[in-house]
């Protein structure tokens, strides 16, 4: 019966030796695990042979990249003596790196204490790079997607909110108020005589005029509940949520402080200065109102406003 045993354990060996894989056993009983063998696949995956890799440990095919998460899984499973499976980063002979799916297995003897640690190495380098290239590409198309997006809600000279995303936050919250009871705000910002502006000091400066106003509007309604765009031309809006109209009249008339403060020179304004006025409307929505009434009722607010003189706020309860 023993030649049988021995043929058997030849073509169990030449088996292992022909696998694809690389395959390896290691001393445990040993420090640092030595490698015992290591068969041909092995040595086509890595270009080390056999006589090169035995007596060494697995620390050859990492290099100088020690600062993996999986190696931190290796080391634990081997210091309760189990197994584990990992994906890596190792390194050829040539140095070349490629993505080994590397899987451990211990082996105890008779009285169940280990001894050995079989270990399978797997290329698995297209599937990680295809799977790196498709998460790129996602990421591209997400990119892709945000910018879109910015082009149609955003305006170009401005940086702010157009009149699109304007109208479709509006609603939003237009609903939000509806379901809540709160107050909402809608604000009609205007500046005063820039027609006049445009012609004395040119388009240049008009569109220069636009962008620090604009930015001084959205600096000053900045919440998370707010939303400020430029309505149109030289007009802007702002759609205020579950602000008292106390507070919405003194913010508002310090954004016009803050505008004047700008100091941005008009000949043709009785300040000296370009000036805005402000015009709003303070409601809690109910049914039989709708969104175009509140848009109404701000730019009536802000007619009063300019008509009063400009430089000045006008809020409607």
């Amino acid at each position: 019966m023993q030649p049988a045993i021995n043929v058997s354990r030849e073509l169990l060996a030449q088996a292992v030796d022909q696998l694809q894989d690389g395959v390896t056993i290691a001393d445990a009983r040993v420090s640092g695990f030595p490698i015992l063998y290591a068969n041909k696949g092995f040595e086509k995956l890595t270009g080390y042979t056999a006589a090169e890799i035995i007596g060494n440990s697995y620390r050859i095919l990492q290099g100088v990249d020690t600062g993996q998460a999986g190696l931190e899984v290796i080391r634990a499973a081997v210091a309760k003596g189990e197994g584990c499976q990992v994906t890596l980063r190792n390194y050829r002979k040539d140095g070349s790196m490629f993505w080994n799916d590397l899987s451990i297995s211990p082996v105890q003897d008779a009285d169940g204490k280990l001894t050995h640690y079989i270990a399978i190495l797997k290329d698995v380098t297209a599937r990680i790079l295809l799977e790196q290239h498709l998460h790129q590409s996602n990421l591209d198309l997400q990119t892709l997607n945000q910018q879109l997006s910015t082009l149609v809600y955003t305006d170009h000279l401005l940086g702010l909110s157009n009149r699109r995303h304007f109208d479709e936050q509006f609603a939003n919250l237009w609903s939000t108020a509806q379901r809540t009871h709160s107050e909402l705000s809608v604000l009609m910002i205007d500046f005063d005589y820039f027609k006049q502006f445009n012609e004395r000091y040119g388009r240049s400066a008009g569109d220069e005029c636009l962008r620090m106003v604009g930015d001084c509007i959205a600096k000053s309604f900045a919440r998370t509940s707010d939303c400020t765009a430029r309505y149109g031309g030289d007009e802007f809006s702002v759609i205020s949520l579950a602000t008292h109209i106390d507070e919405l009249r003194q913010h508002a008339q310090k954004l016009c402080e803050q505008v004047r403060a700008l100091n941005i020179p008009n000949s043709d304004s009785s300040y000296g200065v370009v000036t805005i006025s402000i015009g709003g409307v303070h409601r809690i929505p109910d049914r039989e109102s709708a969104v175009a009434d509140l848009i109404k009722l701000a730019d009536q607010a802000l007619f009063a406003a300019k008509r009063s003189g400009g430089n000045r706020v006008h809020i409607a309860d």
